[in-house]
């Protein structure tokens, strides 16, 4: 494998689950589920397609706010460079709340907040609290980032959960404005929480590896979820998951009128055969596919309206002016199709490249098999 992680190959605690976020669109977050692997999606980045995605798979997923990008560092320390509205705030919550319809327990979600402060953190759980309680009476798990400031994290959060007036899981930041280690032992030492998230936290950082060691040790019931951005780490020109789309994207098709040999769609799962599916084109072409195969094969009105409506039917049915052929034999519309399919096998390759990469990139990783 391109991506060696052999040093991270021992199974997982059962306490413990790793989220690889970042992997906001549908190739991505497909690409992690062939592995089994939960995937930490970014609800501003999520359009309708991968919204549904995950609804399919019904498996676990974390869900941050985008708060994390409202924040920089300047000359004068962390400032807000990228002001989150209230409409913005309102049209995250209804990601949200379409998630957890459909997940429940299944999604966590990362209420609205603002990395560094804690004041404000409070304003907006004040603010959107109708709507958390919503959806935490949906099942959904509310994680509250417990930010630095002049409250201690104990008493930020026991503040926190008051103004919301429900439970929430703390979750600890590990990056921007990040938590001190003292300060996260502390916290457990003292408040002993059930679950706790660690935001932004790889599995295979060395801070993180101790932290997991001492909380195993002194805390072993405790149920620890986190979350770090694995394409991030393997995304640049030398690096193990580009090197591997590169290389994908280079490959050969064969076998375009049987079955394709590709190894994308190998990994992918997605075996496609000329022979098995050239006669039924309402299984691989797009409306749009369907029009252009009727132009090029020069059908009249009444025909393409009966090859758009139906058209696995209509190559089965007989020409007027050659009764003794169906029309998938008509020289025409024969080679239409075989237009249309050497297209359809090229996108479905093409799309499917970063699927495949991902997969064979994290196929040894450690956090693979948590929801398989």
């Amino acid at each position: 494998m391109l991506f060696d992680t052999s040093a991270f190959r021992a199974t997982l605690p059962r306490n413990i689950q790793v989220f690889a976020s970042g992997a906001n669109r549908v190739v991505e977050i497909e690409g992690f589920a062939k592995l089994g692997i939960p995937v930490g999606v970014s609800a501003p980045s999520l359009n309708d397609k991968a919204l549904e995605t995950l609804l399919a798979l019904q498996r676990p997923v974390m869900v941050d706010s985008g708060a994390f990008s409202e924040v920089g560092f300047t000359p004068e320390g962390l400032s807000v460079v990228s002001p989150i509205s209230d409409k913005e705030w309102q049209a995250r919550l209804r990601k949200y709340k379409r998630l957890a319809e459909g997940l429940g327990s299944n999604v966590l979600l990362v209420v609205p907040d603002r990395v560094g402060s804690q004041e404000e953190t409070l304003a907006r759980i004040a603010t959107y609290r109708l709507e958390l309680l919503e959806l935490a009476a949906l099942g959904a798990i509310l994680l509250v980032p417990l930010q630095v400031g002049r409250l201690t994290h104990a008493q930020f959060y026991d503040r926190a959960m008051a103004t919301a007036g429900m439970f929430m899981v703390p979750a600890m930041p590990m990056r921007k404005a990040a938590t001190r280690t003292s300060e996260l032992l502390d916290f457990v030492a003292a408040i002993q929480p059930s679950h706790v998230h660690l935001l932004g936290a790889g599995i295979e950082n060395k801070r993180v590896g101790r932290i997991l060691k001492f909380l195993e040790m002194y805390h072993s019931g405790l149920r620890i979820t986190m979350d770090s951005n694995r394409l991030r780490a393997v995304t640049g020109r030398t690096r193990p998951l580009t090197r591997c789309k590169n290389l994908l994207e280079a490959e050969d098709v064969g076998g375009v009128y049987g079955a394709v040999d590709s190894t994308v769609l190998s990994v992918v799962g997605k075996p496609l055969d000329y022979t098995d599916l050239i006669a039924f084109p309402a299984c691989w072409a797009s409306r749009q596919s369907l029009a252009e195969i009727a132009e090029r094969a020069d059908l009249g009105v009444e025909e393409t309206e009966h090859f758009l409506n139906d058209p696995n039917s209509f190559l089965q049915s007989n020409p007027r002016d050659r009764p003794e052929e169906t029309w998938i034999e008509h020289p025409l519309l024969s080679f239409a199709l075989d237009i249309a399919w050497e297209s359809f096998v090229a996108r479905t390759v093409k799309e499917s490249v970063r699927t495949a990469a991902i997969i064979q990139v994290f196929a040894d990783t450690r956090i693979r098999g948590q929801c398989s």
